[in-house]
C-alpha cells in the first residue's frame, strides 16, 4: 500500500517500530481518520472510543489499535453484558479491554468506568471497603453514533465522554465512503480469498462490479463481507460474475436464514484444502476447535 501524504508527513512523530505497521492499514480504517488510529495506537495510557454505525468496522478497528500497540502480545478482552465491569477490567489487567456499545452500560457501570479512568483503581474483589486494586488496562470503546445526543440529554455520563473522546474515531457509513469504496471491496475479497485459499480470483467482472456499485450498503462492511464471502465461495474463474453473487439488497437476502448453508459450504471447503486437519482448519477458519467440532457436527459434516 502506497503511504498517503498526511502519513508521510506522521513519519517524524511515530515510533518507529509502529511505523513497519503503517503498511498493514487495512481498509476499514478510512483515510481521513488514519492519523488520529495511528496516534490511538501509540497512546497506550490513554482510552480510545471509536464511533460508527452497525457494521461499520467499529469493533476491528479497535483490534487493530491494540494489534498495533505497545499490549500487542498481551490478552485482548471483549466485554460480555453478565459480569461487572470492574470483574472484566480486573481480568484484563496486563493488556486490553474493549467496551462493546458503552452507552448500553447502566449508569452505575460508567460510574465504575469514569472513576478507573480517574484512578486506574476499581473496587477489591473480595475486600469490602477496603483499599482499591490498582490495575493496568487500556480501554478501547466503542459506540453508536448518537453518544453525543445522549450525554447532553443527561442518558450518558458527559464526563466519561470527555475522558474518552481524547482519541476519538470516527467510522462513517460504507454509503459515505464511495472514493473508497473500490480498495475497501478489494481488501475484503483479498482477506476471504486468501482464507478460502482461493487466491485465483483477482476481481469483479464488470456487470458484477457495477452491481456492488449501484448497492446502498445499509449493513456497511458487515453486510458487504457476507456478500463477497458467498461470492467467493460461489466463484471457479478468476472474476467474481454476476451469477456467483447472492440476490441481496432490499430484503431480497436473509442472511441469518442463510447462515448455517453457507457454513456448510465454508467449512466444506476449508476441510479440503486442509486435508480435513482441524488444527489448520481451525485456525483458518479463525475459531477455537471446540467450536469448530461443534460447527461440524451440527452441520453433519462429521459424526
Amino acid at each position: 500500500m502506497i503511504l498517503t501524504a498526511l502519513e508521510f508527513s506522521f513519519r517524524k512523530q511515530i515510533n518507529p517500530l509502529l511505523l513497519l505497521n503503517i503498511m498493514s492499514m487495512v481498509y476499514f480504517i478510512p483515510s481521513s481518520q488514519r492519523k488520529i488510529a495511528l496516534t490511538a495506537a501509540q497512546a497506550d495510557g490513554e482510552p480510545v472510543l471509536v464511533i460508527g454505525g452497525t457494521g461499520t468496522g467499529k469493533g476491528a478497528l479497535a483490534k487493530w489499535i491494540h494489534q498495533n500497540s505497545p499490549r500487542a502480545a498481551l490478552p485482548c478482552l471483549l466485554t460480555t453484558r453478565e459480569r461487572t465491569l470492574a470483574e472484566q477490567i480486573r481480568e484484563a489487567n496486563g493488556g486490553t479491554l474493549i467496551i462493546d456499545d458503552i452507552t448500553n452500560f447502566p449508569v452505575s457501570e460508567q460510574l465504575v468506568l469514569l472513576n478507573f479512568l480517574k484512578t486506574k483503581a476499581v473496587p477489591h474483589p473480595q475486600k469490602s471497603g477496603s483499599v482499591p486494586m490498582i490495575v493496568n488496562v487500556r480501554i478501547i470503546a466503542t459506540s453508536v453514533p448518537h453518544v453525543d445526543s445522549r450525554a447532553r440529554a443527561g442518558m450518558f455520563n458527559d464526563e466519561l465522554l470527555l475522558r474518552l473522546s481524547k482519541n476519538r474515531i470516527e467510522m462513517p457509513s460504507l454509503a459515505e465512503r464511495a472514493d473508497e469504496f473500490e480498495d475497501i471491496t478489494m481488501g475484503i475479497l483479498q482477506e476471504i480469498t486468501h482464507e478460502l485459499h482461493k487466491e485465483y480470483i483477482k476481481g469483479f467482472s464488470e456487470t458484477s462490479w457495477r452491481k456492488l456499485r449501484d448497492y446502498d450498503w445499509p449493513g456497511n462492511l458487515r453486510e458487504l463481507r457476507n456478500v463477497l464471502r458467498m461470492a467467493a465461495v460461489s466463484c471457479e474463474g478468476e472474476r467474481v460474475e454476476v451469477k456467483d453473487l447472492p440476490d441481496f439488497g432490499h430484503d431480497k437476502i436473509n442472511f441469518q436464514a442463510t447462515r448455517s448453508e453457507f457454513e456448510k459450504i465454508y467449512l466444506t471447503e476449508l476441510l479440503k484444502s486442509f486435508n480435513h486437519d482441524l488444527d489448520k482448519v481451525a485456525r483458518a477458519g479463525r475459531m477455537e476447535r471446540v467450536v469448530l467440532m461443534e460447527k461440524l457436527k451440527r452441520l453433519g459434516l462429521i459424526h
